[in-house]
């Protein structure tokens, strides 16, 4: 392991001065969005494979409610000394993995039932490591630290990327400026919002590009379609796992349905459910004693409520596709698709590239024979992605 630069504690001793010297109603340097809270040692599985250094950084972000949170994410650092101008780095978001605490991959330990979707971006990582470029992959809002996490909520999962940029960088001052964002899944969904051309990025920073691995798309159509399914089953339970974790999700940003989930925006039995999505996993919920063993069409509350919670579920899914996405002019896109994909089907993901291209996007576009998690494995989507991103930061 590298051990912590001399340059990391005077930052940090510059850091205190200016906080004893700010100005009385000042807002103090280190609470700001992007500032370093603590950082500790990677252990376990989080110490990917060719690392030289694996830290696990808590940092301030902005959360969807417009206050100053904390957040946790992985800074990873390949061997050897950076190049002139630092080390180009990606930020990777990971796949779905929950909103309870334990979900949070830079803390994942073997016994976790969510492991294998936690350390699912670990290919993409050994390969960026391997040529050079360290890795940041943040854990989100809510995942990890106290709070909800805001499941598929676009401009936080872009927020805790940017935030988390900003504090690495402060912690490490051989990071360079330029990078890409890259995501599987959910961490598609966050790539693409990334990219927007409305989004802030860090300052003296360079993006280069978007990489979204199966990213989810029309889940207000998903959604509608789900609704009406009357029995459950293996897939199915599954769907509906995920279903629960929207509508947490999208509840942080709408009071009044946070508000229906416990006033009649939901049966009593999916009611009672909703302590498991502060205290399971992905996999948990998708147990028959949980989520799975509920109908999808048995979810909302009967009468007005439940059509309420519903229609507010809707609006706010749409605002948060990534087909609602302006991309950043002259930035490259690439999306990676599976085509026996059952939690991002293929036309939707089509029609996201094509709607992209529309608005005048250079976008790269790939197929692979597979389902939703190959997709970021070696011997699918892995090798030819890192290609592509070391392409992009190739570029001046």
């Amino acid at each position: 392991m590298i051990r912590r630069s001399s340059t990391t504690l005077v930052a940090a001793v510059a850091i205190s001065a200016l906080v004893a010297t700010a100005p009385a109603g000042a807002k103090p340097a280190e609470t700001r969005p992007g500032t370093v809270v603590r950082v500790s040692p990677a252990t376990g599985l989080s110490v990917v494979a060719g690392s030289a250094s694996a830290e696990v950084l808590r940092y301030r972000m902005t959360s969807v409610r417009g206050t100053v949170v904390e957040a946790t994410g992985l800074v990873l650092l390949p061997p050897g000394a950076p190049p002139a101008g630092g080390w180009p780095f990606v930020v990777y978001n990971h796949v779905t993995t929950g909103a309870a605490d334990l979900c949070d991959p830079s803390q994942v330990t073997p016994d976790n039932e969510a492991a294998e979707l936690m350390t699912r971006g670990d290919d993409i990582a050994t390969r960026l490591l391997d040529a050079g470029v360290a890795v940041l992959r943040p854990d989100y809002e809510g995942i990890g630290v106290p709070g909800p996490h805001p499941y598929l909520i676009g401009r936080s999962l872009a927020t805790a990327v940017v935030d988390m940029v900003r504090a690495a960088r402060r912690l490490e001052p051989r990071l360079g400026r330029d990078w890409v964002v890259a995501g599987h899944s959910e961490g598609g969904v966050g790539a693409l919002w990334t990219a927007a051309a409305d989004q802030p990025l860090p300052r003296g920073t360079r993006l280069h590009g978007a990489v979204a691995f199966t990213p989810v798309t029309q889940t207000a159509l998903e959604l509608e379609l789900l609704r009406q399914l009357p029995a459950t089953g293996p897939v199915v339970g599954g769907l509906s796992a995920l279903g629960a974790l929207i509508l947490w999700g999208a509840a942080t940003t709408d009071p009044r349905m946070r508000a229906l989930l416990r006033t009649g925006g939901l049966s009593p039995e999916a009611v009672a459910l909703l302590p498991h999505l502060e205290q399971r996993c992905l996999p948990g919920l998708s147990a028959d004693d949980s989520w799975a063993g509920i109908a999808p069409a048995d979810i909302p509350g009967d009468g007005p409520a439940g059509d309420e919670l519903l229609e507010r579920l809707l609006v706010v899914m749409r605002a948060n596709d990534p087909a609602a996405v302006v991309v950043r002019p002259g930035l490259s896109v690439r999306i990676d698709a599976g085509i026996l994909d059952g939690v991002a089907p293929l036309p939707f993901t089509e029609q996201l590239v094509q709607g992209y291209r529309d608005q005048g996007v250079d976008v790269t576009y790939e197929r692979w024979l597979g389902g939703h998690p190959e997709v970021v494995r070696d011997g699918w989507a892995a090798g030819p992605a890192v290609d592509w991103i070391l392409e992009r930061l190739a570029e001046q």
